[in-house]
Order: structure tokens, then C-alpha cells, then sequence
């Protein structure tokens, strides 16, 4: 990301990412990569998915860095970033350009 910055692929203004190659703008939330089972089982069906910071609350989970605990089950994620695309007229919900506007 500092090297896109740095290029100017991308800007960040606080948490909106801006790609102007594209023309989009995306509101970055903190988010983990479920990758694998520490110890228990998957019965959240959680690895290979992918929730933010609030959904994890919403299921109770706790988040320590590169591990999330639910219940009685430990995983090893990923942390990273969800974008959501900021409304713009010329978007459709699929994320595609509308040509004929």
C-alpha cells in the first residue's frame, strides 16, 4: 500500500481508499482472513472466509493479532482490509461502470 501510495495508484484520505486509474473509492474496515483451525472444530465454518472487526464482535469472537477465539475454537488468520464501495450515480451495485451514462 505505501508503495501504490508512493506511485500515486492509490490515496487514502482517513479510512476511503481512492483508486483514480479506475475512478473508485472504497471505505477500508479492518478485517481478518480466516486460514486455518488452531484447535477444536470449524463448526462456525469460518476458514477461508473472511469478517471485519464488527462482524467478529457481533459473533462474540475475540481478536489477538493473527488469532481470533470463538467459543472454545482458536484460528490463525490473516489481518488485512475490506473495501465498500462508496456510492457514486455512475456505479452499479455489481461494482461495474454503467457505459450508458
Amino acid at each position: 500500500m505505501d508503495r501504490w501510495t508512493g506511485e500515486g495508484k492509490v490515496k487514502l484520505l482517513d479510512d476511503v481508499m481512492t483508486l483514480p486509474a479506475l475512478g473508485r473509492s472504497f471505505r477500508l474496515a479492518t478485517a481478518v482472513h480466516f486460514t486455518h483451525m488452531i484447535d477444536g472444530s470449524d463448526a462456525h465454518g469460518l476458514v477461508g472466509r473472511v469478517k471485519s472487526d464488527a462482524q467478529l464482535a457481533a459473533l462474540g469472537a475475540e481478536h489477538y493479532g493473527a488469532s481470533v477465539i470463538l467459543g472454545e475454537v482458536g484460528y490463525e488468520c490473516e489481518e488485512g482490509f475490506i473495501g465498500t464501495p462508496v456510492d457514486d450515480p455512475t456505479v452499479g451495485a455489481s461494482g461495474l461502470l454503467k457505459l450508458e451514462q
